[in-house]
């Protein structure tokens, strides 16, 4: 009992030291799962944790209840366990959870001021947002674009564009706030020198969609005035009988409204300022309306053109069938057996040939040299593939006309075939050549017919005078010999 009573003695002070830290860490542990729970409780009816971490990006099921109620926690525990090791008298252990605290509080004003800025930056933007929804409803704005667009599947929600814009532009406004609350120094640096030049440029910008908007609107209602206007004085009309799927009013009202449009962009980007923009497309605007007069004058052409060569090809195909065109093709042997008539194959070509040069003119008058060379050479190749069945037409008839006169005539039918073939074959090398298609070829085989009909007429002949040329020699040698 001595020694128990000695060994308390020596012990009683550690030992209720040790106690009297066990319970301060034990009362430190009981508030720290006191304030944890009451945090996590009260998190859970409140919504506004939600919908913050939805606001800086995370995920729903992000357990934001938990990590701060469990940070609350931990930093109470840190308490907990600094007055711990400090009944114990244990520095080397507080000191280091000295320094991690002075640290965390030293932090914490920062951190609770950049959490209160982005609070406030969460409120005026939900604000802002609000506000733009509002103003776009009130204003109808939707409505109004759908109507310009006529596009009832796909329609245009600018409102919400724009309120989704105008909510960000406020946290993006904040944030070098916060940075700067938190001391991040390195990262408002480079932001601050954005937002100035952003700044900077912000008056430019606002005057560019200002101008294209307006320039926008004005685009759309000019097109639909010109295309009521054509619409009711009658133009479509000229489309369905020109065989034009597209409607002369719809058309019309589109090409004035992509020039405007032109202009209008130009007009925005000049208001940037920027000339590495501005320059290159105001060079381009300059181009096309340059080029306008010239293709208005081609377009012009093609289209009158087009309208007399209708009119010269109508008079042609009439003209020819009153003279007897489509009876002497008949008598000369063609039959054709089409739907048509040659007289208004004839008045096709016509037109043909018009369009033709119409379009070299065309090409001529918008300068563009390449283009009018392709042209010349399709009309040039035109001309001689009509003149190679004009030709092979003439050696068609004058075949068919000898092989009848042959078998007229008595002789078989054989032969009237073959100088009807010869005859064909002869015309047909003759249309190739005019048309320009293998000349060489052509040559060749028109001289080794040539040659082969010599030889066979000398055979020929040489054969069929054998008993004379034999009885004229016989008489020659008979007169040598007295």
């Amino acid at each position: 009992m001595s020694e128990i009573t000695s060994f308390w003695n020596q012990y009683e002070g550690p030992v209720l030291l040790f106690l009297v830290a066990v319970l301060y860490l034990l009362v430190f542990y009981i508030a720290a799962r006191i304030v944890k729970s009451l945090s996590h409780r009260l998190l859970l009816k409140t919504d506004l944790d939600n919908r913050f971490t939805r606001t800086v990006g995370l995920n729903d099921d992000f357990p934001v209840e938990k990590v701060i109620s469990t940070t609350a926690f931990w930093i109470i525990m840190i308490f907990g366990f600094i007055s711990f090791f400090e009944k114990l008298d244990l520095q080397s252990v507080t000191q280091p959870l000295n320094v991690l605290l002075t640290e965390i509080f030293t932090y914490l004003p920062k951190f609770a001021a950049a959490l209160g800025l982005l609070l406030l930056a969460w409120v005026l933007a939900a604000l802002v947002k609000k506000a733009i929804e509002k103003g776009a409803t009130l204003g109808k704005l939707d409505e109004r674009l759908n109507k310009l667009e006529h596009d009832e599947e796909d329609k245009v929600t600018v409102s919400q564009s724009l309120a989704t814009a105008g909510y960000w532009l406020v946290f993006l406004l904040f944030l070098p706030m916060v940075l700067s609350a938190l001391q991040m120094e390195s990262l408002v640096a480079p932001l601050q020198s954005m937002f100035d030049k952003l700044f900077s440029y912000l008056p430019n910008i606002l005057s560019a969609l200002l101008i294209f908007a307006i320039g926008y609107f004005v685009a759309k209602l000019v097109r639909q005035i010109v295309s009521s206007l054509l619409a009711a004085s009658g133009i479509d009309r000229l489309s369905e009988k020109s065989g034009i799927q597209q409607k002369c009013s719809t058309l019309v009202g589109t090409l004035i409204y992509t020039f405007i449009l032109l202009l209008v962009i130009v007009q925005s980007l000049e208001a940037l300022k920027i000339a590495a923009i501005s320059t290159p497309a105001q060079n381009m605007i300059d181009m096309i309306f340059a080029a306008v007069p010239g293709i208005l004058a081609a377009v012009l052409v093609l289209a009158i053109s087009y309208y007399v060569g209708k009119l010269i090809a109508s008079l042609v195909t009439d003209l020819l069938t009153a003279a007897g065109f489509n009876q002497l093709i008949e008598k000369l042997g063609f039959k054709m057996g089409l739907e048509r008539t040659p007289s208004q194959y004839a008045g096709s070509l016509v037109l043909l040939g018009i369009i033709l040069f119409a379009i070299l003119g065309a090409t001529e008058l918008l300068s563009f040299e390449p283009l009018s060379q392709i042209v010349t050479v399709m009309i040039s190749f035109a001309v001689q593939v009509l003149l190679g069945a004009l030709i092979l037409a003439i050696g068609i008839f004058i075949a068919r006309k000898v092989r009848l006169l042959i078998i007229e005539a008595g002789m078989p039918s054989a032969a009237g075939n073959l100088a009807s073939l010869a005859i064909m074959f002869l015309t047909i090398a003759m249309a190739l050549r005019q048309i320009g298609l293998a000349q060489d070829i052509i040559n060749i085989a028109f001289g080794l017919m040539l040659g082969a009909v010599a030889v066979g007429a000398a055979i020929a002949i040489g054969l069929g005078s054998k008993e004379i040329a034999g009885r004229e020699v016989q008489s020659l040698l008979d007169r040598v010999k007295k």
